[in-house]
């Protein structure tokens, strides 16, 4: 199959369904003339206004924030603990500020888990926060045939929101392929 660039419809969609179907794309990442691809493997939705975990949460506006208000594809990228930057992607169309977050990676064959390493192996940072990934010609993503069927797709809690309260915390919004289903 010929790789196909992901497109705006593709973001303007329901967030829950965002997240679980980034799961099998690729990330492709273009830096100093060098291209690196890494299949997405775990992803986390964030509903917005509603979502205690969101940083939208209760209409938050702000110029860190701003990205995820835009139109779907748009990248918001933040830093936490003051030293890993989070790469995340808009959903759900502009003025929505819903978005996914990429927890994890297969980058060849090595996994790579977690939203710091994940920026870190494609060397990613703050200078790619607010850019359109439908037009961005530094990072993209890719569908390349990959289909996962429905049991092999995993869901459970996000990862690190306790402060959101229990029933934020438990939402299944969290979707990844479980690393002894690495054939598709």
């Amino acid at each position: 199959m010929t790789p196909r660039r992901l497109q705006r419809d593709d973001f303007n969609r329901p967030t829950l369904r965002v997240a679980r179907d980034l799961v099998g794309t690729y990330i492709v990442r273009s830096i100093h003339g060098r291209r690196i691809a890494a299949m997405i493997t775990e992803t986390e939705a964030y509903k917005g206004p509603r979502d205690a975990a969101s940083h939208a949460y209760a209409g938050r506006r702000t110029a860190r924030v701003e990205p995820l208000y835009r139109d779907g594809g748009t990248i918001y990228i933040y830093l936490v603990y003051g030293m890993h930057w989070l790469l995340n992607f808009s959903t759900a169309g502009a003025g929505k500020p819903e978005g996914v977050l990429i927890r994890a990676v297969r980058l060849d064959e090595e996994m790579i888990v977690g939203p710091g390493r994940v920026t870190r192996a494609l060397r990613v940072d703050k200078k790619l926060d607010g850019s359109d990934v439908t037009q961005s010609s530094a990072l993209w993503l890719e569908d390349r045939g990959v289909r996962w069927s429905a049991r092999r797709v995993k869901k459970g809690p996000r990862i690190g929101v306790d402060y959101a309260g229990p029933y934020w915390a438990t939402r299944p919004w969290r979707f990844w392929v479980d690393g002894k289903s690495w054939r598709a």
